[in-house]
């Protein structure tokens, strides 16, 4: 945020990189999908970098979207992760006020929005209100499945209760997606293609002899906030 490489101005005032080089690195390559991974920045300053993040993208396809390269030409589709970390009810939060703006007028400029999170209930009202589609996966909390049967007709309420039983997997869709409620299984990435996001075997880790730790290489990696880097150091001794 504060010192943006080549978007940042010298003292003259003068950049090597503008806002058409960013958006090109964002929305204009020959790849179906662009991850910002944020999952590092605190939480003190994530709803602030996601909402000007945000504003950028909506502002440029809304401008442009008369041009081959604007949000009619080209629509957008913005996946949030994580969202009740920054599209919580706060008193002030840009990312909330941005998706509130993109959920309520987004679609008829290209650009859609998709909400993903473990805690339903958290999520601003006005942006739940907007969602179109669910895709509910296992949930035991009730104010989490309350929100899921808010959003079904009365004679379909009964299908919240199979939630907080349903397998590692399976997911019930529920909205303009599916003329009836689905309750489906979704098929895993093959082995070598799945993310990083399995839980550590803890009895299995818990049960080893502990070995000296390189704690140089764990505030190396933190230090350059590349969980990557002690590998690397490991392959260089």
């Amino acid at each position: 945020m504060m010192h943006p490489d080549d978007w940042e101005p010298n003292l003259s005032g003068a950049v090597a990189k503008d806002l058409p080089q960013l958006l090109e690195s964002w929305i204009g390559h020959d790849r179906p999908i662009t991850i910002l991974d944020l999952s590092g920045i605190p939480s003190v300053v994530m709803s602030r970098l996601i909402g000007g993040i945000l504003n950028i993208i909506y502002e440029g396809l809304f401008w442009g979207r008369e041009l081959p390269e604007g949000g009619r030409q080209r629509p957008q589709l913005v996946v949030m992760e994580e969202a009740h970390r920054y599209l919580g009810k706060d008193t002030e939060s840009p990312a909330r006020e941005m998706v509130q703006r993109i959920v309520k007028e987004g679609r008829k400029f290209g650009v859609g929005a998709m909400i993903v999170s473990q805690r339903p209930s958290e999520i601003d009202e006005t942006i739940l209100s907007q969602c179109g589609t669910f895709f509910s996966l296992r949930l035991s909390n009730g104010n989490d499945r309350a929100k899921v049967q808010a959003a079904l007709p009365d004679n379909l309420s009964g299908v919240v209760d199979s939630l907080p039983v349903l397998r590692t997997g399976e997911a019930i869709i529920i909205g303009e997606a599916a003329r009836l409620p689905i309750r489906c299984r979704v098929t895993l990435p093959r082995e070598g293609e799945r993310p990083e996001s399995g839980d550590p075997l803890v009895a299995a880790s818990w049960s080893k002899e502990p070995a000296k730790g390189d704690y140089i290489a764990l505030v190396a990696a933190w230090r350059s906030q590349n969980s990557k880097l002690k590998y690397k150091i490991e392959e260089e001794k």
